[in-house]
């Protein structure tokens, strides 16, 4: 009987993990194409798209965690297959398809490097990101110097365009993934079998909300996507204004407007979602203390 028990158990374990791995997966495929800055060559901002890779691989291990990404850049290589046009021959392809996608998003894994080496669930979650980014970087370093090097301006080193060009949409999503990890971090345990709603130690967990979380979350991206939009407009710019040797004016009143807008909006989307949080809370106590009352 306790082996009988002890398999239902594992299998049920099994199953919750492979659903939780699909689900973070589509989630990640979702939120790859919220893209606050779309490169020219391949490559982009996205929202937190790097995340939910992250966490599966915090929540089971890191094999698994490479497994899911490397699932996880199948999807981004179906959804990238122009960009294989650009290679000239059958190593080339390979190359990107390697370090461009399978390789490059199967780093993720790395999300759970630091579970149970730090006792801090946010800083474990974001360090392992961070170091997932920057082995990602890494990956579309060797392709960028070895295939996309040839679009480089003239008197460019591959080694140096594929460092700017690469850099230039890593570096603000790896600050998107940390952050994101912190702050998703004050709201859930990833740590416990199933994901809960983090409380205070002294207090018993109560059941998360799904319509205030999504509320609160999305409120939370609103506005680093408003603050993100305004960076990458500048960094556009910019680029655009090397590229064609021309000066590109910017403009600051719709930049200002955007980023307003955002903030206007996930302030009120966060609040919305705290109201929703607390009903639900409250609701829940009712329940709690009837159910006590009728046990004595």
């Amino acid at each position: 009987m306790a082996t009988q028990a002890a398999k239902a158990a594992q299998k049920r374990s099994n199953v919750l993990r492979i659903t939780e791995s699909a689900i973070m997966i589509a989630f990640a495929t979702v939120l790859s194409e919220v893209k606050v800055m779309d490169m020219p060559m391949g490559g982009s901002i996205t929202a937190f798209s790097m995340l939910p890779v992250a966490i599966i691989a915090y929540r089971y291990g890191m094999k698994w965690g490479f497994f899911t990404g490397f699932v996880s850049g199948l999807f981004q290589m179906l959804l990238g297959m122009k960009n294989l046009q650009y290679g000239t021959s059958f190593w080339a392809v390979a190359c990107i398809i390697l370090f461009d996608y399978l390789v490059a998003f199967g780093v993720l894994g790395f999300g759970g490097l630091f579970r149970g080496k730090i006792k801090n669930q946010g800083l474990a979650l974001a360090a392992g990101s961070a170091v997932a980014c920057v082995l990602r970087f890494c990956c579309h370093f060797i392709t960028g110097l070895f295939i996309w090097g040839v679009w480089a301006p003239e008197g460019m080193p591959a080694w140096l365009y594929s460092v700017v060009y690469n850099g230039s949409y890593m570096l603000p999503e790896t600050i998107i993934t940390v952050a994101g990890a912190l702050l998703i971090s004050l709201f859930l345990d990833f740590s416990s079998p199933s994901i809960t709603r983090r409380r205070a130690k002294t207090e018993e967990a109560l059941p998360r909300n799904n319509a205030a979380l999504a509320a609160k979350l999305v409120g939370v991206v609103t506005v680093i996507g408003g603050i993100l939009y305004s960076v990458s407009s500048v960094i556009y710019t910019f680029s655009a204004s090397v590229q064609s040797g021309t000066e590109m004016e910017l403009s600051s009143a719709a930049v200002t407007g955007t980023v307003v807008v955002c903030a206007v909006a996930g302030v009120v989307l966060y609040a919305l979602g705290e109201m929703v949080q607390l009903l639900s809370d409250i609701r829940e106590n009712q329940l709690k203390n009837k159910k006590n009352n009728t046990q004595d």
